[in-house]
């Protein structure tokens, strides 16, 4: 049974957390707000196009006005940020200290008490299935065989069956034909039974052959004491052997442009830029400077 949260005992219905913050920022910071409003107005203002050297001075002013404001926003954000950033790391140290030992959230991080119990599980489970498939295998192919045999019995006695009582039609003595019909009763008397048989055991092969087609999720399933099912499936998986051997072309819709756009930046540094590549643009491009 799952543990409530100790702070929805303790306080109730939790606040707006974020908008305390915002409101109270919106009062400590509301200058820094007032000069981004005046400075974004200021902007609006300016010609959409400079064509004298005047526009170009105004458009400057106010480049490096906005970007020394931001500037100091960044060092607010900084300042107000760390605590909360702090306390987050705190929470997370805390709360994923307990879960990594019971558990892996990643699955490239050390296998936490979880993972190891359940890979032995699963070992064992898979050793259990194997023999108990390998045991129902061994049952269908014997239960085969006896049917088979069976079967083969049922047709030779009724193979002898008709051969006796074809040699009593074809006998002239009657002495003869008398004891030929006799043996000739006596063969057929034998049939039914045999093909009584042959169907039984035609049967079990049947069912035998079904018990090792059935799921390993059916053949594993156990119910513990306490009433925990234990069962066994299957999970997707795909981890890469040798990243050369990869066929980068099926792979390469599944990557999203930032990831590629990534890969582009990060060729493009080791050419100096000075390379083209079919698909993109890559050089260097002018751009104005305010300082």
């Amino acid at each position: 049974m799952s543990q409530p949260n100790p702070r929805e005992v303790i306080g109730g219905n939790q606040p707006d957390f974020a908008l305390e913050e915002v409101s109270r920022l919106q009062v400590d910071y509301h200058a820094a707000a007032t000069l981004a409003s005046e400075l974004l107005e200021e902007a609006r203002a300016l010609p959409p196009e400079i064509e004298d050297d005047e526009t170009k001075g105004r458009y400057a002013s106010l480049i490096k006005r906005i970007r020394d404001h931001t500037k100091l926003l960044d060092s607010y954000h900084g300042a107000e940020k760390a605590p909360h950033l702090r306390r987050g790391q705190g929470v997370d140290q805390f709360f994923f200290g307990i879960w990594d030992k019971l558990a892996r959230r990643d699955r490239k991080a050390k296998a936490g008490a979880l993972d190891v119990l359940t890979a032995r599980l699963t070992d064992y489970d898979t050793r259990k299935l194997r023999e108990e498939q390998e045991r129902r295998r061994k049952i269908a192919e014997e239960e085969a065989r006896i049917a088979a045999d069976k079967a083969a019995e049922a047709r030779r006695l009724e193979a002898e069956a008709e051969a006796a009582r074809l040699a009593a039609e074809r006998a002239r003595k009657p002495e003869t034909a008398a004891a030929k019909a006799a043996v000739a009763e006596q063969a057929e008397a034998a049939v039914p039974a045999a093909r009584v048989e042959a169907e039984v055991t035609a049967g079990k092969a049947e069912a035998a052959h079904i018990e090792t087609l059935a799921k390993p999720a059916d053949i594993m399933r156990t119910r513990g004491e306490d009433g925990t099912l234990s069962t066994m499936a299957t999970e997707p998986y795909a981890e890469v052997e040798d990243r050369d051997l990869l066929d980068k072309a099926r792979l390469w819709p599944f990557l999203s442009d930032d990831a590629i756009e990534k890969a582009l930046r990060a060729w493009a540094r080791t050419t100096g830029y000075k390379v083209p590549m079919p698909g993109a643009k890559v050089g260097r491009k002018p751009k104005s400077v305010v300082r």
